[in-house]
């Protein structure tokens, strides 16, 4: 029989008091049938019923008195246990390694999380981590109101600011002043025409702490930064695009419609997209450049080289050429400084026959050119099998991109421009390998150095990218890493081939397998190109 617990104050356990009442004196069976009829009890059986109702009410009453005396303990006990958790919480946060963290270490962490945020939201929301850190507690606060640097990285994304205008401008002028006199990253993005949005002449204000600004914005509404011309004394880097489609202009302007950057003089890197014929549309200090991104016709990069002669970066989209029967300058123009260019086609454009990517480095010298990467995101892949004058001798680093196998006319038209590049040290190409058929055999076949004894003496690391998944490769590809292993008379040892993942060998000559461990345990090999 079951007892209570001893009380937590006294110790009584109430040992003579029971827990449980005695049975009933009626059958079970009995009692089931008289529950499942009208039938009335017999006489002694009546007797029976009531004198148990009656103990039954008695001890009820009794356990419901225990039941209350119980509950006055339990709650007791629980107000207790809250009250030693309340305390032990208490000690632990007194005790917590954050306390012990000095300020510039927490505003080191502040910066850190901000930077390596992977989308950055809009300022001028609550979720802007600046304002989710200032809200966390006092010293918090403190700390992240005095971080400027905290507050000069701005997103603003004007397609939210519809009817809280006033809100909006508290809030960016907020932004600006907590960011005392720092340099400011700005972002802008709006699909309506900005020129008369109420925060404009607030931004402005601030123009000349601006050191990096990207523009995402309909086309005429760079007019509405024309306020900012002469005043952008620390602007490093622009970048801006106009949305809704490209705009083509053939008609020569007599003068740049936008000249609101015209006056920066620490601008080194410039990227433009969403128009053509850049160099008529913008007015900038093109000379002081040495970076740009651009899309646009080769014509018009061929004067912005002219324009711009100390350019060592540039990244252009070459396939789309609708100028195909404008005669280019000739003869071929020489660009001296550029030391990396990056081109590619797009897969929307349409790309002239020869392909833009030839068309463009068939009609410019880059004799310092050090990196080259060719970018194709559509079928028709065109590699050039010469460069102008002397643009090859000097390149080091060749990277061919192609979201699609590259026929055997290109991996023929590839060897015969890697003959043209002595130096060259790093190769990296895609290639598409399956078991029914091998599209890089040609490739791996003509970097074979035993088949090609005097092509790229001084390769020394490899990059090849599958893109096709579960990749099959013949026995070509590890022919060619083995005929390379080790340095010839004039040639340097293949350093390190880098797959972008693990494939199959489809071969029965158990020796490839081996020859493959052999390297691959020697530290040959690695997997995990990057993209």
């Amino acid at each position: 029989m079951q007892t209570l617990p001893r009380c937590p104050h006294c110790g009584y356990d109430e040992q003579g008091s029971p827990l449980q009442f005695r049975s009933i004196e009626v059958a079970g069976s009995r009692l089931s049938e008289l529950l499942n009829s009208n039938d009335p009890p017999l006489r002694t059986e009546h007797l029976q019923l009531e004198s148990f109702i009656g103990e039954g009410q008695g001890f009820l009453a009794a356990l419901q008195e225990r039941a209350s005396q119980a509950r006055v303990v339990l709650n007791e006990l629980l107000q207790e246990e809250k009250r030693v958790q309340d305390i032990i919480s208490s000690c632990q946060s007194i005790i917590s390694p954050i306390r012990r963290i000095p300020e510039d270490i927490i505003r080191e962490i502040f910066l850190a999380c901000w930077e390596t945020e992977g989308e950055i939201k809009d300022s001028l929301k609550g979720k802007f981590t600046p304002f989710v850190l200032s809200k966390v507690c006092r010293e918090w606060r403190s700390i992240a109101l005095s971080t400027s640097r905290l507050w000069s990285t701005i997103s603003l994304d004007f397609d939210l600011y519809r009817n809280d205008s006033m809100e909006c401008q508290y809030l960016l002028q907020m932004l600006l002043s907590r960011s005392t006199t720092r340099d400011i990253i700005l972002s802008i993005n709006s699909n309506r025409d900005i020129a008369k949005n109420h925060l404009m002449p607030v931004l402005l204000m601030s123009a000349p702490r601006w050191t990096y600004v990207s523009i995402s914005i309909p086309y005429l509404s760079l007019h509405a930064f024309s306020a900012a011309r002469g005043y952008l004394h620390r602007l490093k880097h622009l970048h801006v695009d106009f949305i809704h489609g490209n705009i083509r202009m053939r008609t020569p302007l007599s003068k740049p419609v936008f000249d609101a950057f015209e006056y920066a003089p620490l601008l080194r890197s410039f990227s433009f997209t969403g128009t053509y014929n850049i160099v008529q549309q913008v007015n900038l200090s093109w000379p002081q450049l040495t970076e740009y991104t651009g899309c646009d016709w080769t014509s018009s990069y061929l004067e912005l080289f002219k324009l711009a002669p100390d350019l060592e970066a540039a990244t252009l989209q070459c396939a789309d050429d609708s100028e195909e029967d404008v005669p280019l300058p000739s003869p071929v123009s020489s660009h001296k400084r550029l030391r990396a260019l990056h081109l590619h086609e797009d897969e929307d454009s349409d790309a002239i026959p020869e392909g833009g990517i030839v068309r463009f480095l068939s009609h410019v010298e880059f004799p310092a050119l050090e990196s080259l990467t060719m970018e194709y995101t559509h079928l028709d892949i065109r590699i050039p099998t010469c460069l102008c004058g002397s643009t090859a001798s000097s390149l080091k680093s060749l990277s061919i991109d192609a979201s699609f196998s590259i026929y055997a006319e290109g991996q023929a038209d590839l060897l015969d421009l890697l003959k043209t590049m002595p130096l060259l040290s790093k190769l990296s190409v895609s290639c598409q390998c399956r078991i029914e058929e091998s599209d890089s055999e040609v490739i791996f076949f003509g970097l074979n150095a035993n088949v090609n004894p005097t092509l790229l003496p001084c390769l020394t690391s490899l990059d090849i990218w599958f893109i096709n998944s579960h990749p099959f490769q013949a026995p070509s590809l590890v022919d060619m890493v083995h005929s390379r292993r080790y340095p010839g008379p004039a040639r340097a040892a293949l350093e390190t081939l880098r797959l972008s993942s693990q494939f199959t060998i489809f071969s029965t000559d158990d020796e490839t397998y081996v020859r493959w461990k052999d390297m691959y345990d020697a530290g040959l090999v690695t997997y995990g190109c990057e993209e």
